[in-house]
C-alpha cells in the first residue's frame, strides 16, 4: 500500500509553462483498485537502487504568506486548476513576491536540494521526507526512507505511464498503487516510520487527510505563511 503521506498529484499548471498536463483530481489518500489489467503496469526494478538523498532546502519563513500558499494550491494544483488560473498569478508576469514564493515552493527533481514540492515533469510529489528532516533532524533515517519509497514509485511508473490528462493520471495512480504493493513494498514498509511523527516535532509534515491539507502543512514548514 502506498504510504498515506507520499502522495502524487498531476500538476495541470505547475510552472505555468512547459509542465502543463491537464486537470486532475485531488490525490487524497485513497488507493485505486487494480483488479482489472493495468493500462500501464510498473516497470521491473530488479537492478534499481535508490538515488542519493536530496537534502531539503533551508526553510524560508518569510517567502510566502498564508494567502499565497492557499492561492497556489487553488490556482495551480486543485481539481479545478487550469493553465489560465495558474498563469494569472504564477506565470511569466508574476510580481517579485510571487516569484519568491514559487521559487521556495517548487523545485525541479534534478536539483541537488528540494523544497516543498518536487517537480518530476507532469507530476509533482510533496517532499515529506525533507520536511521531516527540516523539522526533526534526529529523524534523518526516516526522512531518507520516505524519499526512497517515493523515488521507487517514480522509477516504476513515470516512464511507463506518462501523464497528459485526467485519464492517463488515473492510469498512473493505479501503477503507483501496484508498485507500492509490489516491488516498492520494502521501501514503503520502511517509510512507515513517518507514522511515528504524528505527535513529534515533524507532525506538521504528516498532518492532514487530503492533498490540500498536506500541501499546506509542508509548504508552511518550508516557506512560512503561518
Amino acid at each position: 500500500m502506498r504510504s498515506a503521506w507520499t502522495l502524487l498529484l498531476c500538476a495541470p499548471a505547475l510552472g505555468c509553462g512547459s509542465h502543463g498536463a491537464g486537470a486532475a483530481p485531488d490525490a487524497g489518500v485513497t488507493d485505486a483498485g487494480v483488479d482489472a489489467p493495468l493500462a500501464c503496469p510498473p516497470a521491473p526494478l530488479d537492478e534499481w537502487t535508490p538515488p542519493d538523498y536530496h537534502q531539503p532546502d533551508m526553510a524560508q519563513p518569510m517567502a510566502c504568506t498564508a494567502a499565497m500558499i492557499g492561492d497556489f494550491y487553488s490556482s495551480c494544483l486543485s481539481p479545478v486548476a487550469t493553465q489560465a488560473t495558474c498563469s494569472q498569478n504564477w506565470g511569466s508576469s508574476e510580481d517579485a513576491a510571487h516569484q519568491t514564493c514559487q521559487s521556495c515552493l517548487v523545485t525541479d527533481s534534478q536539483q541537488p536540494t528540494w523544497g516543498a514540492l518536487v517537480n518530476f515533469g507532469p507530476t509533482v510529489s510533496l517532499n515529506v521526507g525533507g520536511c521531516i528532516q527540516l523539522l526533526d533532524p534526529s529523524q534523518m533515517g526516516c526522512a531518507q526512507a520516505v524519499q526512497q519509497a517515493d523515488a521507487c514509485e517514480h522509477q516504476a511508473c513515470d516512464v511507463k505511464c506518462p501523464v497528459s490528462d485526467s485519464a492517463s493520471f488515473a492510469d498512473y495512480q493505479q501503477c503507483i498503487d501496484a508498485a507500492a504493493n509490489g516491488e516498492c513494498g520494502t521501501y514503503g514498509t520502511a517509510a512507515q516510520c513517518q507514522n511515528g511523527e504524528d505527535a513529534g516535532p515533524a507532525a506538521a509534515c504528516v498532518t492532514g487527510t487530503t492533498f490540500q491539507d498536506l500541501f499546506t502543512s509542508v509548504a508552511r514548514a518550508f516557506c512560512g505563511g503561518m
